[in-house]
């Protein structure tokens, strides 16, 4: 069975859907086949969005304001867990559903694994840095709740830049890195241009010179003194990923 026979079923057997998404991209993370599929089996969604501890307070109000009715926690840090947990039990029990089984879905290391772990408060679900490592559905009891934690799926559509501003695609396989930093350095530019700035100690005076600033500070040469704005561009990927460059 494919991944997306697979997240179907998970669907199909689940009374609640929580659809895992990235605070930093709203818009970017939410995967409009996923709804789809949640939609057409009448299933109860739910909008969690996770990763809270790498941006501002300042940016979370904001996204906050927008997504009134969602849920706003940090798988790795157990923040918002307790009242997510709480508030699943209270929504089953308003749905006259005794023990609830809750799907989770989402886009590859969004961070699906790390909320069950919090919830279930052991590591049963798999975690890594690596994209994909979900390979199949998994049951976790946790209390009077069964969680179906299900592998990340990737519409057909989504396009390179996308998929590596979400950390789904790892920077290593990116066939242009240039492309994704370019558009993790325009969220700066659009937000507050002076926190990618103070991070890479540079000064952003044109774009298009970026990566050959960073590379000149951080010493990436290629043979000859040619400056190596592909490993900039890496760089920039890999701090996005990791949670170290922060908006």
């Amino acid at each position: 069975m494919g991944f997306w026979g697979i997240v179907r079923r998970v669907v199909i057997e689940s009374d609640i859907v929580l659809l895992i998404l990235d605070v930093r991209m709203p818009e970017l993370s939410i995967n409009k086949d996923l709804e789809d599929i949640i939609a057409q089996y009448n299933r109860r969604l739910i909008l969690v969005f996770t990763k809270i501890d790498l941006v501002s307070h300042n940016y979370l109000d904001f996204v906050r304001h927008k997504y009134r009715d969602a849920f706003f926690v940090s798988g790795s840090r157990n923040i918002g867990i307790n009242e997510l947990k709480r508030d699943l039990l209270i929504l089953a029990k308003r749905m006259k559903i005794k023990d609830p089984r809750i799907g989770v879905v989402g886009y590859p290391n969004i961070g699906k694994s790390a909320i069950i772990n919090a919830i279930a408060k052991r590591a049963r679900a798999k975690v890594s840095a690596k994209a994909g490592t979900t390979r199949g559905i998994q049951w976790i009891r946790v209390g009077d709740m069964k969680i179906l934690d299900s592998p990340g799926v990737i519409p057909i559509i989504d396009d390179e830049v996308k998929l590596g501003i979400l950390g789904s695609k790892n920077p290593e396989k990116l066939k242009n890195p240039e492309r994704v930093a370019s558009a993790i350095v325009k969220l700066f530019l659009d937000y507050d241009r002076s926190i990618f700035e103070n991070y890479y100690s540079i000064k952003i005076d044109d774009i298009d010179l970026v990566f050959e600033e960073i590379a000149k500070k951080k010493g990436f040469l290629l043979k000859g003194g040619i400056i190596d704005e592909r490993r900039a561009a890496l760089a920039i990927i890999k701090d996005w990923q990791d949670g170290k460059l922060r908006l």
